[in-house]
């Protein structure tokens, strides 16, 4: 069972503090900016290491050791079926942030949303 993700752009969380917890995630989702070209998104992420072309329109990740993902570019997100580590996961959203500076991850179980530096801590944390 993998722990999936969303990646979304939210421009008006520039200032938030990471995590953002639920109740204040989903007033700023509501102003998520959509992907103008997810084809664009697509060619970005097959140009990752590990990446390969998968069902439809998905993106098959492999990376290290059991990591992998089943990634899906759409108008209003993309879909992480995430069997990652975060380090891997972590690469993958490092080459989308560059080309999309708002971009940050929802996790769909806790509805929380989070940046590089927060989603790292929480996951080094014991259970």
């Amino acid at each position: 069972m993998g722990y999936d993700v969303q990646l979304i752009q939210v421009p008006a969380a520039a200032k938030a503090s990471f995590p953002v917890e639920p109740g204040d995630a989903g007033k700023l989702r509501a102003g998520a900016v959509p992907f103008d070209d997810p084809k664009a998104v697509r060619n970005t992420l097959l140009g990752i290491e590990g990446c390969k072309p998968g069902p439809k329109d998905a993106i098959d990740y492999l990376g290290h050791g059991l990591s992998y993902a089943r990634i899906v570019p759409r108008k209003e997100a993309i879909h992480v079926e995430n069997n990652c580590s975060a380090r891997e996961l972590l690469k993958i959203y490092d080459c989308l942030v560059k080309l999309y500076p708002a971009l940050l991850i929802l996790d769909l179980q806790s509805k929380q949303l989070h940046n590089a530096a927060s989603l790292s801590e929480w996951w080094s944390k014991p259970l």
